[in-house]
């Protein structure tokens, strides 16, 4: 038996029964799965095990790495910047960060770095560890010429795209990314959303389960032509070793609650909580198409807006209009600004099938059956 805990509004009901059946059906081991409304929290479950043993109850605060998740909230920082008229979207980087000119960059602009075309994905002559280090490798970026011409050939800039816009935060406002985050975003939407764990918080944090039914996690992610791409980072010596780094494209951690939360404001005019912090022009202008088709070194298929992500059948958020951001294994976040509805999901064992898989695709049908 499957222990589910939480809450769930009767109106939203087959969303539950969904998230009973990924435990049942679809081989679910412990997850989180939370929806919010118009400013209220309309689903908050979870359950399941913290391990594949399944000898320990996942919890109220249980956390888990949400992948490339991390890559959009650390969007959402620049976007907050925009709405504040700190940050241009079609200035040049190099407004904000000089030293990103060299060898060729000045006329790459801050919508191209975030809409992963500025030719940024592989660091010559990094060496394992150097992500680990902000300074050394932001000026590795900063100082590498583009790896083919600019807004051509579009791939995900799978790690350095987080270092990229987390640098023009840290230039813009001072802060580290890791602090703006807490002190800017989670802290006033009360969300439980961390980047760099420290050890008052480690112990919330339960290890990623490997699926062999999980497409992009089995050759989909790091193959021939992306291996090099992932060159700067550490050899980790344990499932969870990561998320104790500032890896602003991967290691966040965070629960289904947390994303909802953090995701509320852009599917309700820039507020939630009582604090208003995006403008809608800026939500606006995020959610605009950049780019739409075959990722020119993963193969599938991306539909890209200024870091975050628009619905496709790969990352499936349910209707035409919505945006988020997804992490590779299954997790998910993203707005509805037409129905006022934010949507966040983290299991700890990686999904079944292609793209988000089917545990993520059955709740957001799930959704959709209500709305």
């Amino acid at each position: 038996m499957n222990p589910i805990r939480g809450f769930c509004n009767e109106a939203f009901r087959p969303v539950r029964d969904a998230f009973e059946e990924n435990f049942t059906a679809r081989g679910e081991v412990g997850a989180r799965v939370a929806i919010i409304q118009r400013g209220e929290t309309v689903v908050d479950l979870w359950g399941g095990y913290t391990e594949e043993s399944r000898s320990t109850e996942w919890g109220d605060d249980t956390l888990v790495c949400c992948m490339s998740v991390s890559k959009g909230v650390v969007a959402l920082c620049a976007h907050l910047l925009a709405s504040r008229g700190l940050l241009d979207f079609d200035a040049p980087v190099a407004t904000y960060w000089p030293e990103f000119a060299a060898a060729g960059k000045g006329s790459i602009t801050v919508r191209h770095a975030m809409a992963h075309r500025a030719s940024l994905a592989f660091i010559d002559d990094t060496e394992p560890g150097d992500a680990a280090d902000w300074m050394k490798f932001t000026a590795q970026i900063a100082a590498q010429a583009p790896n083919w011409a600019i807004c051509t050939d579009e791939t995900y800039h799978s790690v350095t795209i987080g270092y990229i816009t987390g640098e023009l935060v840290r230039r813009i406002d001072g802060r580290p990314i890791e602090k703006f985050i807490a002190e800017e975003l989670a802290g006033p939407l009360r969300a439980d959303f961390i980047l760099g764990v420290g050890d008052e918080d480690i112990d919330r944090v339960v290890d990623q389960l490997p699926n062999p039914e999980n497409e992009l996690m089995n050759g989909g992610l790091m193959n021939e032509n992306t291996m090099a791409m992932f060159a700067p980072m550490p050899a980790f010596e344990a499932n969870r070793d990561m998320v104790r780094m500032v890896f602003p494209s991967g290691s966040g951690v965070s629960h289904g609650l947390g994303l909802a939360r953090i995701f509320a404001p852009f599917a309700n005019g820039g507020g939630y909580n009582d604090v208003t912090l995006f403008t809608p022009e800026i939500i606006a202008a995020a959610s605009e198409e950049q780019w739409h088709h075959a990722d020119s070194k993963f193969g599938n298929d991306f539909r890209v807006a200024l870091g975050l992500l628009l619905n496709i059948d790969f990352n499936f958020w349910g209707r035409e209009g919505n945006v988020g951001t997804a992490g590779a294994g299954g997790y998910a976040a993203f707005a509805d600004p037409a129905n006022g509805i934010s949507y966040g999901y983290t299991p700890n064992r990686f999904g079944s099938g292609a793209g988000l898989g089917d545990q993520h695709r059955a709740l957001v049908e799930a959704l959709y059956a209500c709305v």
